[in-house]
């Protein structure tokens, strides 16, 4: 018995923490005779679905990439209660910029959703999709009772071995700062498909993930692992999206291949891919803020990571954009974005969430002041635009639901006093939104005012683009949903 224990132990004598082998497994989602209709402010919700094994993390892919639902999922363990309801993007947070070799995904796809430990899940979807799959991937060694008796078994062992050999930290300390390399959160199990790309790194772009379930310290590593195996096995991606993530305690983890001192191209914006580097905050922060250990470390990798490509990390940079169905702007188009960044910045996501979005602010201010190496290639250039310089407006809605044709108001305020200010009005059409109207704003001292009528149902995008002699630079969204009738709701349109 010994020695059958010792044959299966085997692969976790080492000295470094054991990891099980990941699994990804999928299954078509319930028919639409399966598929129930609730109230009419839900649209159709499954029925409970059990998965074939345990699931650490579970994305949906379908048919028609202009199919666009709003979806929410929750999950549970076997013999446990339901959590709650998760609003899902219906396209991966990021994609690779167009004309790269990187695969994009085809037809529609949602962001992955972290669920712990859990064996169900229910969906809820505005419209019906065709084809829609559902793709699992287990990185706890978890999947099967097996399965789980094995794990149980190999980090019992791991975990002896460590505490006698009580090896030194693996992390070197130099003038980066700590940084958990791929192979210790077991990439080892998510081989990237080709060399990566190496571009430049201008800014930062700031994402959340998307979670039904807390996690725990232990668990943060599985979660990166599954976010690569989804990005990779289900997006079609060739590497995890993200150049660096951080857990809400606090650890930051080596992303996408390549070597994190280099300007490896991720495909976390895009259409700024290749001018940017993207910081992924483990958790959904739509209304609960990022962890102060997690900001801290955001600030440590920023400090270090941007002035090693020779850029600042304060003040505005102008970049042209590679354009892409996610983009806010047109390929060629010139955006100007703050050194550090949120997703929803540069593409049509509200990604990192609101809560950590106002968050930012606090993490320009950490990591303020940390000038470029002067032995790095690139400088600030004609494209650095200093902070104090730079025009600022801030918009909002009187409303967020109005019939067609019906006046919907804007009013903002603007810094500094007087500046031209238009104000852009998208549609959304599929995965695209397109321009039409642009409205010139009415601006008295501080305050400006716009108004639309729109003449079409949907969801429609306004942003103001402010200028002051060759300094531009555009506010942060707002949405208003334009309907036939005044009844309706749903998930969710942010």
């Amino acid at each position: 018995m010994l020695a059958a224990l010792l044959v299966l132990a085997a692969p976790a004598l080492s000295v470094r923490p054991y990891r099980p082998a990941p699994v990804d497994f999928e299954m078509a989602a319930p028919s639409g005779g399966d598929v129930r209709a609730a109230r009419a402010d839900r649209g159709y919700v499954s029925p409970a679905v059990r998965a074939p094994k345990r699931f650490n993390l579970v994305g949906m892919r379908w048919r028609g990439g202009e199919d666009e639902p709003k979806i929410a999922v929750r999950v549970r363990a076997s013999g446990e209660r339901w959590g709650q309801w998760t609003p899902v993007g219906s396209h991966p947070d990021g994609a690779p910029d167009p004309g790269t070799a990187e695969a994009t995904t085809a037809g529609g796809v949602s962001a992955p959703v972290w669920s712990g430990e859990s064996d169900e899940l229910q969906y809820r979807l505005s419209e019906p999709v065709e084809g829609l799959r559902l793709h699992f991937v287990n990185a706890t060694g978890s999947s099967t009772p097996r399965d789980r008796a094995m794990t149980a078994l190999r980090s019992a062992a791991s975990s002896t071995v460590a505490a006698i050999a009580a090896p030194t930290s693996a992390f070197a300390q130099s003038t980066r700062p700590t940084i958990v390399p791929r192979e210790a959160w077991g990439a080892a199990g998510c081989q990237p498909k080709s060399s990566p790309g190496v571009g430049q790194v201008k800014l930062a772009f700031v994402h959340h993930t998307v979670t039904a379930t807390s996690y725990t310290r232990e668990q943060a590593p599985a979660q990166v692992l599954a976010i690569c195996r989804y990005h990779r096995n289900s997006n079609g991606w060739g590497d995890i999206g993200y150049n660096f993530l951080v857990d809400r305690y606090g650890t930051i983890y080596e992303g996408r291949a390549g070597g994190v001192d280099r300007a490896v191209v991720g495909a976390q914006a895009q259409g700024w891919n290749a001018q940017s580097t993207g910081i992924a905050n483990l958790g959904t922060f739509s209304t609960q803020g990022q962890t102060p250990e997690a900001i801290a470390a955001m600030a440590r990798i920023i400090r270090w990571k941007l002035p090693l490509h020779g850029v600042p990390t304060t003040g505005t940079v102008r970049v042209p954009s590679a354009g892409g169905a996610t983009t806010r702007l047109a390929r060629g188009a010139v955006g100007t974005f703050n050194r550090v960044s949120g997703h929803r910045d540069g593409n049509n996501t509200s990604c990192p969430g609101d809560a950590l979005f106002r968050q930012l602010p606090d993490l320009r201010a950490r990591v303020a002041g940390a000038a470029p190496d002067p032995a790095a290639t690139g400088t600030p250039g004609a494209d650095y635009v200093p902070e104090a310089g730079r025009p600022r407006a801030t918009l909002t809605r009187t409303a967020a639901r109005v019939k067609v044709g019906r006046l919907v108001r804007i009013t903002g305020t603007l810094r500094p006093a007087g500046t031209r200010v238009s104000v852009a009005v998208e549609r959304r059409g599929g995965r695209r939104s397109r321009r039409v109207a642009t409205l010139r704003a009415r601006v008295s001292g501080t305050t400006l005012t716009a108004s639309y009528r729109p003449k079409r149902a949907g969801l429609y995008r306004f942003r103001a683009l402010v200028g002051r002699g060759t300094v531009s630079a555009s506010s942060a969204p707002v949405h208003v949903r334009a309907v036939r009738s005044a009844g309706g709701g749903g998930i969710s349109a942010r």
